[in-house]
């Protein structure tokens, strides 16, 4: 018997192209875990970005480079906290503005119940957003003006085993994860306003649904839709999952 007649024997091909298939599947696998990790969370929590440098700098062995590692996090972090603090103030004021925007009903009246509460929903993320940064600034500002200052940041970042406290992690996210739902409450909103606007035509004595109205509400929602693919593209395209 030829010895690739046995049954119980695998060619080496096979076992190529078993494996081939194995490690696409586990591929295709991982990087739909790490796509449903981004939408779940990564966009506000990266784990490379937010838990890594954090873990390093309470694990690491050299005194000096672990306090210095501290002030860079610290400097960095009010850094961010400044930035979305001033954008969650701009946001803020551009959704206190929608009730003075033109009216675009055809019938001229008052906006949607929903589109109201949508616009004052991020109005309410968008100052607790600001809340949360103002409030995060002066805390790290009043643990650095202590003589043991990396030392008592350090304190409050660590948990069991050397590890960063899950609850610290999501507490610094706090006003980034305002600021997003807000930026999502007023797009929302934005898409209900100018689509309440194509409803009513028979009312307002159209000849057809295709009037300005529709008009504005589909090419709002092409470049909006574009906007949102291009940016979730770039965002991922920018995303670690920590994983080498």
């Amino acid at each position: 018997m030829a010895p690739n007649d046995n049954p119980n024997e695998t060619s080496p091909m096979l076992e190529s192209g078993e494996r081939d298939t194995r490690k696409s599947v586990k591929t295709s696998l991982s990087r739909t875990a790490s796509i449903i990790h981004f939408f779940l969370g990564g966009i506000v929590s990266p784990d490379a970005v937010a838990y890594e440098p954090i873990e390093i700098l309470l694990n690491t062995e050299d005194e000096k480079e672990r306090d210095e590692l501290t002030r860079q996090w610290r400097n960095h972090k009010l850094e961010e906290l400044n930035f979305v603090g001033i954008v969650s103030a701009l946001l803020a004021g551009v959704l206190t503005s929608t009730g003075s925007w033109p009216n675009i009903l055809p019938n001229g009246g008052p906006n949607p119940v929903s589109v109201r509460a949508t616009f004052y929903a991020g109005i309410i993320l968008a100052l607790f957003s600001l809340l949360t940064s103002a409030s995060q600034t002066i805390r790290l500002h009043r643990m650095s003006a202590h003589r043991d200052a990396p030392l008592r940041i350090r304190r409050l970042l660590r948990g069991p085993h050397g590890h960063p406290r899950k609850a610290q992690i999501y507490a610094w996210q706090l006003p980034v994860a305002f600021l997003t739902a807000a930026v999502v409450c007023m797009v929302v909103g934005m898409f209900m306003l100018v689509w309440s606007a194509t409803a009513g035509w028979r009312e307002a004595g159209e000849e057809g649904w295709w009037n300005e109205n529709s008009k504005m509400a589909v090419a709002f929602t092409v470049v909006a839709v574009a906007s949102i693919g291009a940016f979730l593209a770039g965002h991922y395209s920018l995303y670690e999952d920590g994983e080498d």
